[in-house]
């Protein structure tokens, strides 16, 4: 069968325009990167994420054989930077750090519009907090079980400083207060640093807060009562977890790289394997050591999984909570 050839000629020039859309595609993944990547990150500049970041980014960028530069995003427990990412280009050169606060606040917070489990690509988990429960070396109390009883003789009378409304230390923090009948009042800040400084001037009585405290507590500017992890943190082996104490409470704990949705898988891959690269640095290892970071390297996938997980085991409390 035999065709006019001006449809001969028009079926030639469609099927060439399909094939060279997708060499096209493919040679956007191959040849990534081909100029500096943004690495968003949604907490001031000097705390714990920032500064590990940095140090990431280090090993990362020549990894990928072009620079990333990081700019800081800070509010609404680093939200707005998530916000800020699922509005850019899925094309590798905009990514961000993702936190707890920012895959959690989404049920807190009616004016977050984005979706952690549909508006972003999981790239790699790197880490996960250590949160603890502090007070200064001069305070009274000594112990968890000191403030659950300051707060219960006099309610509002003890107030505590978070990185923000919506972290993982604030939720548990409303948990605990829950648990006891403790009415105790909460003073958001923007940081971690923030959040130290204003319990070291004595604007707050207790900090709860990820281990960007490790040094004020190695220098015995302040003294550690809790943590509330799974088991206690190595370093600090005297302080006992929530669990320990009776109280069935662990903060949800993700630290990781994400992009936004739509992502070649071919650039996802070459950005998890920079950063799986660079958390084996000892760049990295003093940071993490430095702000009590747990080291948790997780793929793509597992990552995706992880975050699933993190959402179906406390987003019906958190709902609860934003509804009360």
């Amino acid at each position: 069968m035999k065709f006019p050839g001006h449809i001969l000629l028009k079926t030639i020039g469609a099927c060439a325009a399909l094939a060279l859309g997708a060499l096209a595609h493919a040679g956007a993944g191959d040849d990534y990167p081909r100029q500096p990547v943004q690495l968003v990150v949604g907490y001031g500049a000097g705390g714990g994420t920032d500064m590990c970041f940095r140090a990431l980014a280090m090993t990362a960028s020549k990894e990928l054989g072009q620079s990333m530069v990081v700019e800081n995003k800070p509010g609404a427990g680093s939200s707005l930077s998530v916000a800020y990412l699922t509005r850019q280009a899925p094309d590798g050169y905009s990514i961000a750090a993702l936190s707890t606060g920012a895959v959690l606040n989404q049920f807190l917070n009616k004016s977050i519009t984005y979706d952690v489990q549909k508006d972003i690509q999981p790239i790699a988990m790197v880490a996960q907090y250590q949160v603890g429960l502090l007070v200064r070396q001069d305070a009274p109390w000594k112990s968890l079980e000191d403030v659950i009883r300051a707060a219960k003789a006099k309610p509002k009378s003890v107030a505590y400083s978070t990185a923000g409304v919506g972290t993982p230390q604030h939720l548990t923090m409303v948990r605990l207060g829950e648990a006891v009948s403790a009415d105790w009042v909460h003073a958001p800040y923007k940081s971690g640093p923030e959040a130290i400084t204003a319990l070291l001037r004595g604007d707050v009585d207790v900090m709860a807060q990820t281990a960007e405290w490790v040094p004020y507590v190695r220098d015995n500017r302040l003294r550690l009562l809790s943590v509330f992890t799974e088991k206690r943190i190595a370093a600090f082996p005297d302080a006992p977890t929530l669990v320990e104490a009776g109280y069935t409470l662990v903060a949800p704990s993700i630290l990781g790289v994400i992009g936004p949705k739509g992502m070649d898988p071919k650039v996802v891959k070459k950005i998890d394997l920079a950063f799986k690269r660079a958390i084996d640095t000892e760049q990295f290892r003093n940071c993490a050591d430095q702000f009590g970071l747990k080291t948790d390297y997780k793929n793509a996938e597992e990552f995706t999984a992880y975050i699933k997980n993190t959402v179906d085991e406390w987003s019906p409390l958190i709902r609860s909570f934003a509804a009360d």
